[in-house]
């Protein structure tokens, strides 16, 4: 009788919890989670545990064209832009998505929908916002030496024999939020703007700096063709997935949590049944995790994977992290938070300069951020962790810190 009403009180409390935090009400002393805290590492271990045979199909890189599902919509307003630049029409093209929605993969596959053409592709990884990185910057990617002007930039690329596609993805790096910080900017604009006859431009951003650059240097007045990249919802994620397992004829064989196998409805169902609740289950709590970004439900489907044994995969079904912890952030960590969102994240000489703070105070900002997994640090920038991504960015949005 006594076990019977500690679990009724049990139960209870977990639904006032639930019902607390879809009001706005949280535990002042919410923590991180250290399953958020370990999610990049733990991710890639569980990538390294798969057989060597197995391991490229769920690489975090982009897909290949066999893998490649549900852009038509993006890839239709890329191929108008291209036949419209074609016909000599002033087209410069920028690609608005969040990292790992999958733009890479569409260009891959926009290059080989289209006859061959010279293409220069170039990703930044830093910050290039002085005029002297500008320059270093474009004589390495066009392989020329000694220019230091954008109309030697210009003249080169307009007397080149034949037209080509430049494409520039981060080119939000081309910038800081400090005075004079739009220099290198405002010269890729001149440079699009003088070379579009020769020169099929395609840009690449995030929507934060998107929107961020709009109002602040009105970046849509140079690019006629903006294409925004959607969400994939749940059935694209399954069809993603299914097709990586299918390519290697590997069988889904999906596990339920020890909650469900005691539910009286679960055991009611026959396998067929069961096969199909909790593949419907698990792809919707994916879909829900990501937010339709498909690298991040690749990320939760790896760690979901319990092990390959012949030609069955067995996955798990997936948990949920709890983000309460978001609403508890000092006012330091939102605008810490909101700098790197507004850059696609920094490294730490440019973060102090946008924060207008020494090396040391920044590291006392940026460290513990780090070290609890708010924070990730590749290519030596802070960014945040892609699994609170979403849920930092619509915190920050309703209390104005981003518009």
């Amino acid at each position: 009788m006594g076990d019977k009403i500690s679990s009724i009180l049990i139960s209870l409390k977990n639904k006032i919890d639930k019902f607390k935090k879809r009001i706005g009400i949280v535990d002042k002393k919410a923590l991180i989670s250290f399953e958020l805290s370990e999610f990049i590492q733990e991710s890639e271990s569980a990538l390294q545990k798969l057989p060597e045979t197995y391991k490229n199909i769920y690489e975090f890189t982009h897909v290949q064209a066999q893998f490649f599902v549900n852009r038509e919509k993006e890839l239709k307003e890329i191929g108008n832009s291209f036949t419209n630049w074609t016909k000599n029409r002033f087209v410069a093209c920028a690609i608005i998505g969040e990292k790992g929605c999958g733009i890479t993969s569409m260009l891959d596959y926009f290059l080989t929908s289209i006859p061959q053409i010279d293409t220069i592709r170039g990703e930044l990884h830093k910050k290039i916002f002085t005029k002297e990185e500008y320059f270093r910057y474009f004589n390495s990617l066009l392989k020329t030496e000694g220019i230091v002007s954008n109309k030697e930039l210009i003249d080169f690329l307009n007397n080149t024999q034949g037209a080509k596609i430049i494409i520039l993805e981060n080119i939000h790096h081309m910038f800081l939020k400090k005075i004079e910080g739009f220099e290198s900017m405002k010269m890729l604009f001149e440079l699009i703007s003088y070379t579009t006859k020769k020169v099929f431009w395609i840009g690449v951003l995030t929507p934060e700096t998107w929107t961020y650059l709009n109002k602040t240097i009105s970046i849509s007045n140079y690019f006629t063709n903006e294409i925004f990249m959607e969400p994939l919802d749940s059935d694209n994620i399954k069809e993603i997935i299914s097709k990586r397992s299918e390519f290697e004829n590997l069988k889904i064989e999906f596990i339920p949590k020890n909650e469900r196998l005691k539910s009286t409805m679960f055991k009611k169902l026959g396998d067929e049944d069961k096969h199909r609740f909790l593949e419907e289950k698990i792809f919707k709590q994916l879909h829900k995790l990501s937010n339709g970004n498909i690298s991040l439900a690749m990320l939760y489907w790896v760690r979901a994977i319990e092990k390959i044994d012949e030609q069955t995969i067995f996955v798990t079904e997936i948990d949920d992290i709890d983000y309460s912890f978001v609403k508890n952030l000092s006012s330091e960590a939102l605008f810490a938070l909101q700098a790197l969102i507004l850059h696609d994240g920094l490294a730490l000489n440019d973060f102090s300069i946008v924060m207008n703070e020494s090396h040391e105070e920044c590291r006392k900002m940026l460290m513990p951020m780090l070290k609890e997994g708010l924070l990730i640090q590749p290519h030596k920038k802070y960014n945040i962790n892609p699994a609170i991504y979403k849920q930092i960015h619509d915190y920050l949005l309703s209390k104005n810190f981003i518009h």
